[in-house]
């Protein structure tokens, strides 16, 4: 793969999902990095904080549970414009005047729809690109969104000199009109994949509950194959992992008294490790490894890196910028490989329910991280951030195994005139 071919060869869906992503990467990056400290800020307590966010993993359950269903029912496009409405342009407006802890919850509630998004947006932007392509696109959007980091610190500024609270309130009230115009460009200009057109056609007679059954169903399936078992259980570990690190921010400005500017510029950093991750690491690996050994290796710089956290000490900058490359560039790899062999590990017309299990398993595992990792971060902080490597550390060692190969071609339950296969297991 050439570095210089960055998006222009991508299938026009993928393009225009890369090219909007800006308009709520630029907003939600810094809402979602700031939100602890901004709810601490208006008064709310580090238990009330954790209760919220794990109101909304509770409520993402059950939008989880129907999101393959309703992505196959709407359709990819549709069910992303109206679910990142409600997902991310609503909230987004509410927590700009929220004043209290039903505000926010409110706010985190409705963002908790996002789960639908995150089956049909993927897709959308990923299905009708060939297989090679996926992990690019997958990593071409987190470069996006980690590079949208750069400009956090602009947000730290204006924290430090006009309050945090008045900055946050504008920053998110000007966010959640550019969700809403990034929405409208995105809808505008792709188009429904050929698997969703399909799929509609195979859901319109079937109802809710049945498309839920079948999810449970080949979720169930998957049990069956070791390769299946060992993905799932790494998505699951590594998902909750980057769940439990909520409170980053609040400990580095709080604990170890690091200033709002110096806090600020992690996401930068994050930001500019993703994209030579992207553009130089990415490149060098195509064809030398495989999907599977760049999430295990991804997933043993992640451990390294929170594992030298547990040393950061206050002033101690250069410690900190080498955590922050490995947290950030670790995490970045994974996500990117470990996204797409989940995406294409099954049958195209098991996709969507395959892909919406997978995060519903893990948001019934992850529905009480947002409570756990407040109470351990205000029992001893640094044990929160043990309990993050070790997670890491885990799911790296569930990617060995005798067999790490998936086929995209086959089913894991048999089809009406097909005959039963069965996956690499």
């Amino acid at each position: 793969m050439k570095r210089r071919r960055f998006v222009a060869n991508l299938h026009p869906n993928a393009r225009y999902c890369i090219y909007t992503e800006p308009f709520w990467a630029i907003f939600g990056t810094a809402a979602l990095y700031y939100a602890t400290l901004y709810m601490e800020s208006v008064g709310l307590s580090t238990v009330a904080i954790g209760a919220i966010v794990s109101a909304n993993l509770y409520v993402a359950f059950m939008f989880q549970l129907v999101a393959g269903a309703v992505t196959d029912r709407m359709g990819r496009r549709r069910a992303t414009f109206w679910f990142d409405v409600t997902s991310w342009v609503i909230p987004m407006l509410v927590w700009a005047f929220s004043t209290n802890i039903w505000m926010f919850l409110l706010g985190y509630l409705l963002n908790a729809s996002s789960k639908i998004v995150n089956v049909s947006f993927w897709l959308l932007a990923t299905e009708d690109s060939s297989e090679r392509d996926r992990p690019r696109i997958f990593a071409a959007i987190k470069v996006v969104i980690m590079f949208a980091g750069l400009l956090v610190p602009i947000a730290g500024f204006f924290m430090d000199r006009y309050g945090t609270v008045p900055t946050l309130r504008v920053l998110l009230f000007v966010g959640g009109f550019a969700m809403l115009l990034h929405n409208c460009l995105r809808h505008h200009y792709t188009v429904e994949t050929q698997a969703g057109v399909e799929a509609m056609e195979r859901r319109a007679g079937t109802r809710l509950p049945r498309s839920v059954l079948d999810s449970g169903k080949l979720l169930w399936a998957a049990r069956q194959h070791a390769a299946l078992r060992r993905l799932i259980f790494m998505y699951v570990l590594s998902f909750i992992a980057f769940q439990l690190n909520i409170f980053l921010a609040v400990y580095l400005a709080e604990v170890l008294k690091y200033s709002e500017v110096v806090v600020g510029t992690i996401p930068a950093i994050g930001a500019v490790t993703a994209l030579f991750s992207y553009t130089v690491v990415m490149p060098w690996a195509y064809g030398r490894f495989s999907a599977g050994t760049m999430a295990r290796w991804s997933l043993v710089a992640s451990c390294v890196g929170w594992l030298l956290f547990l040393a950061l000490r206050p002033n101690n900058l250069t410690l900190l910028f080498v955590c922050t490359v490995l947290t950030s560039g670790g995490p970045f790899l994974m996500e990117s490989y470990r996204d797409a062999i989940v995406m294409g590990c099954v049958h195209p017309d098991e996709r969507a329910t395959f892909f919406a299990a997978v995060q519903t398993f893990t948001a019934v595992v992850s529905i009480p991280t947002g409570y756990l990792a407040a109470v351990i971060f205000e029992s001893h902080p640094l044990l929160l951030f043990g309990a993050i490597a070790a997670l890491y550390l885990v799911a790296a060692v569930c990617t060995f195994g005798r067999h790490t190969t998936y086929q995209a071609d086959v089913r894991l339950m048999p089809q009406r005139a097909l005959p039963d296969a069965a996956v690499a297991s």
